[in-house]
């Protein structure tokens, strides 16, 4: 598991975007496959593939998803 330092200006305003859609409704794991672009029957079914970020992390790995969504946490951007 690699270190993430830091993330661009861009970057935490797209995770930030995502969270938005999904306040009260789910978590780290669906925040990361919204901007992962996932299929999943519960991302069509909220509709969160309309969300203007979705899939903006397409060509990364979920677990790479998820250590940036850490970061914001960890760094006091997004709460749990």
């Amino acid at each position: 598991m690699k270190n993430i330092n830091r993330l661009s200006q861009e970057e935490i305003k797209v995770i930030l975007r995502a969270a938005d859609e999904i306040v009260t409704r789910g978590g780290r794991t669906l925040l990361a496959k919204i901007l992962k672009g996932s299929k999943e029957k519960k991302i069509l079914e909220l509709e969160l593939n309309r969300c203007p970020v979705y899939g903006y992390f397409k060509s990364k790995k979920l677990d790479d998803i998820m250590q940036k969504i850490d970061w914001m946490i960890d760094y006091d951007f997004l709460d749990i």
